[in-house]
């Protein structure tokens, strides 16, 4: 079991975040099981809280020289990893390390991918309107454009067999804002097993987006977008 947790200028949360991700997996006896931090570039001091903080040989942390992008951040995790099961979980708490149970249970048993979603009517969300409506328009793009017909595909909390993640990633163009699309698209393409399970738990979603953040995460889905009906990149081999 391997909890990939990219993390960029969190010093004021990243060790309570990983302390707190470490108690839900304890609490529900999951003993075998390793938690990768990697720091994306933080001009903070999120590396050293963790190394001075986090006494715990199961708890590995990596600082990348620079900012790459979540999606970079969590390939590289990954590729440190060992466990069978591998679970993406944003380090900044917005969602609570409960939630990871569920996406654990739900890929062990019976799926190859198990995705949290927060526009399902069992989700709780505690956000800011601008923020719900940026991601309703965005995953209608999606949707209208690549054919992917998850509810939402942003959601930093997703778990997945080894073996998807060994095929999927070495496809994948994205790095930084739309990577958790792609990466999708590429899963269904192949015809893994993906189920969608709501936020359980209260999530927060009151970041301000940045005009050019929005700007490039538009840019990467059209690239997305080209790939998959010009170059036919995502077809399964």
């Amino acid at each position: 079991m391997s909890i990939i947790m990219p993390a960029y200028n969190l010093e004021h949360i990243i060790d309570a975040a990983v302390n707190e991700v470490i108690r839900e997996l304890e609490r529900n006896n999951i003993k075998k099981y390793e938690v990768i931090v990697v720091d994306d570039g933080s001009t903070d001091k999120t590396y050293q809280k963790v190394r001075i903080n986090i006494q715990n040989p199961k708890v590995k942390i990596y600082k990348l020289t620079r900012n790459m992008g979540k999606g970079f951040a969590l390939i590289y995790g990954f590729k440190h990893s060992r466990g069978d099961v591998i679970v993406f979980f944003d380090a900044d708490l917005d969602i609570p390390p409960k939630q990871i149970i569920p996406l654990i249970k739900t890929v062990t048993k019976c799926y190859d991918v198990a995705i949290t979603i927060k526009h399902h009517p069992q989700a709780k969300i505690n956000g800011s309107l601008q923020r719900k409506l940026l991601s309703i328009v965005f995953n209608s793009l999606a949707r209208l454009l690549t054919g992917v017909k998850f509810r939402d595909t942003q959601t930093g909390a997703k778990a997945f067999k080894r073996e998807v993640l060994e095929y999927a990633i070495p496809k994948l163009a994205v790095k930084r804002y739309a990577f958790d699309l792609e990466l999708l698209l590429v899963i269904v393409k192949r015809g893994y097993r993906v189920i969608e399970i709501p936020a359980l738990y209260s999530v927060r979603h009151n970041k301000p987006v940045r005009l050019s953040e929005l700007q490039r995460l538009i840019l990467d889905l059209l690239g997305i977008t080209y790939r998959l009906k010009v170059k036919k990149q995502y077809e399964p081999y």
